[in-house]
């Protein structure tokens, strides 16, 4: 697909729609099978090594992470508690290094990015949020742990600082600020709120604290 007449962006968008399909492909499977789901997400990583090292790789990097902490949440309610420790503790790194990935690489074109890149930070901060908010004590030991409501707190402040008031950003912010409210009100004051918070903002049914369709109760341990 690399050729002088392709340009990096066009070769990185079928990348991430190759990407997508195969993340919607395995995520709609009645019993998540985690090492074959594992398997094609590599070999798709291979299949386009070239592009990891190519200018604004972040965004196959944020969509690969996003794929591995999906397959491994859907994975959970089949697993072990001592397997279900270690895939709680590798979806905090995973949802970290999400948000760490979009706030790091920020430029002059990050208000024009498509939806995709706010909405894949919004859902790691939110699912780092219920992890924390859960699991606190099987995560204590994680190194990850200590600095993750700093990173959602400074996920909340990129957004916030993202474009006008209307932009999209704005809006997941005040949806991550919602949920860290909710599940994690010790950690909330991190991140000071500039925009209207309450109930001013609608907050997406995918990402609900109330209502977010993921089978939370199931990764209880036994």
């Amino acid at each position: 697909m690399m050729s002088s007449d392709v340009s990096n962006f066009e070769t990185r968008m079928v990348a991430e729609l190759e990407l997508y399909w195969l993340i919607h492909k395995h995520s709609m499977a009645k019993v998540i099978n985690l090492p074959h789901a594992q398997s094609a997400l590599h070999a798709w990583k291979q299949e386009w090594e070239s592009l990891f090292e190519q200018p604004r790789h972040q965004f196959l990097q944020m969509g690969y992470a996003f794929g591995q902490l999906l397959m491994y949440e859907q994975s959970l309610s089949n697993k072990s508690a001592a397997v279900r420790e270690a895939l709680l503790s590798e979806m905090l790194r995973l949802s970290t290094d999400i948000m760490r990935l979009a706030t790091d690489t920020t430029d002059d074109r990050t208000q024009f990015l498509s939806d995709n890149v706010f909405h894949l930070a919004t859902f790691a901060a939110v699912t780092a949020c219920r992890l924390l908010s859960r699991y606190q004590e099987e995560l204590r030991a994680d190194s990850h742990l200590a600095g993750t409501d700093a990173v959602i707190a400074n996920t909340i402040q990129w957004l916030d600082s993202i474009g006008l008031p209307s932009h999209i950003g704005h809006i997941m912010a005040n949806v991550i600020r919602t949920v860290q409210r909710r599940l994690r009100s010790e950690a909330s004051t991190l991140a000071p709120s500039t925009q209207k918070t309450s109930d001013g903002f609608g907050i997406p049914e995918l990402l609900s604290a109330d209502f977010i369709d993921f089978d939370w109760d199931a990764i209880m341990p036994d």
